[in-house]
């Protein structure tokens, strides 16, 4: 199987290596991520993301082609991944990464079930509510657009994708590990929303104010449903409608150019109001 055993780090070469094939059924099938409570992430980048979010490693493979093992250690300090490290064949990388420009490394990580109660209350609470996003790449343009706008949180509302699909995090450039998310039904939810006071903003069209005139500041929680349904009946009369004003011919956004608008309207919002609270 031309594996080998190297001054104590193992070596693959073989895409028979029956580590290497559970590797494989990880980035292929949500069921197999559920059931081992495991999932594959690469990048440089995007591992020292997951690592300062607490998730710990199970195994690091890395292609000695593209980045030697000592430099490969220094780059996740201060995390010790020395006895993690498997050296893999560029044959055997070039499977194992999901992305065709990924040469230096991927790893095996162990999945976390993250508990909203759990979650580090603030004053001003930013959430962002999407409800069954179904394409994982709209999901992961929801996270990196949540980080960008410094959401608090995100809540996966009937999930129809897994967080731990590696385009999830392909397409999140690892902000899938910078923001808390929360996997929830709707009725928890509206629950929580509720019980914590915080101002709910749906996108249905009917009777819906110009979210440019409208304040988002506070305690809020912005709600997108999917492109082909929207939200669902459950949210009618939860809080106010909202929606951003269209100057062309189509009537609509897709969901992540929607949402990202309406966080950074609330973030642009907050920064304006602390910028002239902090010059009176």
């Amino acid at each position: 199987m031309h594996d080998a055993q190297k001054g104590g780090m193992k070596q693959i070469s073989s895409l028979q290596n029956p580590l290497i094939k559970e590797t494989l059924q990880l980035l292929d099938k949500s069921r197999n991520r559920k059931a081992r409570n495991q999932f594959v992430a690469e990048g440089l980048n995007e591992l020292k993301l997951c690592l300062k979010a607490g998730y710990h490693f199970q195994h690091l493979f890395f292609n000695q082609d593209s980045i030697g093992e000592h430099e490969l250690i220094s780059w996740f300090q201060p995390f010790d991944v020395a006895d993690l490290l498997i050296s893999v064949s560029p044959e055997v990388m070039d499977k194992l990464a999901y992305r065709s420009g990924v040469k230096n490394a991927v790893a095996v990580v162990a999945s976390r079930s993250l508990q909203i109660a759990d979650l580090e209350k603030t004053n001003n609470p930013l959430f962002l509510v999407a409800e069954s996003v179904e394409k994982p790449g709209n999901l992961g343009a929801l996270l990196r657009s949540a980080d960008a706008a410094a959401a608090t949180a995100v809540i996966i509302c009937d999930p129809a994708a897994d967080i731990y699909n590696p385009n999830v995090i392909r397409s999140s450039v690892g902000c899938v590990f910078t923001v808390p998310v929360f996997a929830m039904t709707l009725a928890e939810t509206i629950d929580y929303l509720k019980k914590e006071k915080i101002s709910i903003y749906t996108t249905f069209m009917q009777d819906a104010e110009n979210a440019w005139d409208t304040s988002l500041e506070g305690p809020v929680a912005l709600v997108v449903g999917t492109e082909s349904s929207g939200l669902s009946d459950q949210w009618i009369g939860t809080g106010k409608n909202i929606n951003i004003p269209m100057f062309g011919k189509v009537d609509s956004l897709n969901v992540a150019a929607a949402a990202t608008l309406l966080l950074f309207e609330a973030a642009r919002q907050r920064r304006e109001t602390s910028r002239k609270e902090g010059t009176q």
